[in-house]
């Protein structure tokens, strides 16, 4: 979330509730005369062509992966990566344009020319980096498992989950599908159209399990009113999560990665991430 990918994990959203993606510290390192090869100089940036050179970013969207992307019912459109694209129109000088488009079809609508970047809690794959470019991560996480309370003593660690043989659920053609095939052999696969069909599933008991990435199992099992559902925090998967942009648009993807760059060193990305999941130290 912190469980659609082009066909790939995006939920499918992305550790313990209390993980710690902590900021890496700087150590500067003096010494005298220290002989070896000298820096290697920075690449020059490519000249600005394609969709650098238009006023506007259409910015493909797939709001219904809650707190990454999705629709607040005052507020509109809301989320990371929201917050990610009007901090990017700020940096680029560009009016953002948000197109929404169902999770599967945003690579798609990608290489049409539809949108020019997806920004949707699009986890990097290597099915999906043999269609499009992908930018620097600007987070990682993984998939994890949601299960009824009472059925918290099934699985006393992973290693249970190879012996299962009811229903899993997950979204279909997401990550958590690849998760599902891979620690459940056993397991009778239950796919589900969206998150919250399968959280509806697994309160039913139509499912014994179901995989989605970390923010979603966050938001569910760290709500306090929440008694019915709880998260095996143990991650299936390790996924960073990036935008993506058309192989031929490497101007805009240098320029994508300079402004990431940029937050990492001013703040930004820590705050806005901080700001939508205050459960995980980023």
């Amino acid at each position: 979330m912190f469980t659609n990918l082009v066909n790939g994990f995006r939920y499918g959203v992305l550790a313990p509730c209390l993980i710690v993606f902590a900021l890496s510290g700087c150590i500067l390192y003096m010494a005298h005369e220290v002989s070896g090869p000298s820096p290697q100089p920075k690449p020059e940036p490519p000249k600005p062509s394609g969709t650098l050179l238009q006023p506007q970013l259409r910015i493909g969207i797939s709001p219904d992966y809650v707190p990454l992307a999705y629709k607040d019912p005052t507020f509109g459109l809301s989320g990371v990566e929201v917050d990610f694209a009007n901090q990017l129109g700020k940096g680029l000088g560009k009016t953002i344009v948000f197109v929404e488009t169902p999770f599967p079809d945003l690579i798609q609508a990608l290489l049409e020319e539809r949108i020019d970047i997806v920004m949707s809690g699009m986890s990097i794959t290597n099915e999906r980096a043999k269609l499009v470019s992908f930018t620097d991560p600007y987070a990682r996480i993984g998939q994890m498992a949601l299960v009824r309370a009472k059925d918290r003593s099934t699985f006393p660690n992973v290693q249970s989950f190879s012996k299962l043989t009811s229903k899993i659920g997950f979204v279909q053609m997401t990550t958590g599908e690849m998760a599902a095939k891979a620690f459940f052999p056993e397991a009778t696969l239950a796919p589900q159209p969206t998150v919250d069909d399968g959280i509806a599933a697994l309160r039913k008991g139509e499912i014994q399990v179901f995989i989605h990435d970390a923010p979603t199992v966050w938001r569910i099992a760290g709500n306090p009113n929440e008694k019915e559902l709880e998260g095996l925090y143990w991650p299936l998967t390790k996924e960073p999560l990036a935008w993506a942009v058309r192989k031929d648009d490497e101007p805009l993807r240098f320029a994508l990665n300079r402004e990431l760059e940029q937050w990492r060193l001013n703040g930004s990305l820590k705050q806005i991430l901080s700001r939508w999941v205050t459960l995980r130290i980023w």
